[in-house]
């Protein structure tokens, strides 16, 4: 197990490892979704620090990940091939 950085706090990790314990195994792991459940409390992390964490501890446990984003305008457009 890794140092964590100053800005998590262990509360946060604690959180993170009850929803990764408590989705179901075959389901991929929404990460936007488990890191905006994390509450954001007196820590200095960001949510981008939550996600961060949930695919670290995703991946030590060999969980299949989903990486749907909260809104659309965060998505890039693929070019079309003609």
């Amino acid at each position: 197990m890794r140092e964590l950085p100053e800005n998590i706090d262990a509360d946060v990790v604690i959180e993170i490892s009850k929803l990764l314990d408590e989705h179901p195994y075959m389901v991929p792991a929404p990460v936007h979704k488990f890191a905006g459940l994390v509450r954001q409390g007196q820590d200095r992390s960001t949510r981008s620090d939550h996600e961060e964490l949930v695919i670290e501890m995703a991946t030590t446990r060999q969980l299949a990940m989903v990486f749907d984003l909260p809104n659309h305008e965060n998505v890039v457009p693929l070019p079309v091939r003609r």
